[in-house]
């Protein structure tokens, strides 16, 4: 989408893309095109948001902005409430990936 934008920006001007998938997916459905496309078991755990956020995300190091942006944009991705569009395809001429394809391309770097 990106190399898209930038061969020609002047069209681009003043547009806003929202980057989505072909579907809005919970992390359980998620985790099922994972297994699908690694070719073995993976499991959503819901780990309530705190914990999550004491161990894992705080450890990460990220500015407090970026850090409160990752929290702020969990809470429509546990409740499965993102939308869909089909800006990926109207401004690339080629459909968004889904998730199983995404990591099916990138097995080494996931299985690796």
């Amino acid at each position: 989408m990106v190399a898209t934008v930038l061969r020609d920006p002047a069209s681009h001007i003043g547009r806003v893309y929202e980057l989505t998938g072909p579907r809005s997916v919970d992390m359980t459905e998620m985790a099922e095109e994972f297994s699908r496309a690694l070719g073995r078991p993976v499991s959503y755990v819901d780990v309530p948001l705190d914990r999550w956020h004491a161990e894992a995300l705080a450890k990460v190091g990220r500015p407090p902005h970026i850090e409160q942006h990752v929290l702020t944009m969990t809470w429509p991705h546990r409740q499965n409430r993102y939308r869909t569009t089909d800006d990926v395809e109207r401004v690339t001429g080629v459909p968004a990936q889904t998730i199983e394809a995404f990591v099916a391309a990138r097995r080494d770097f996931y299985l690796g």
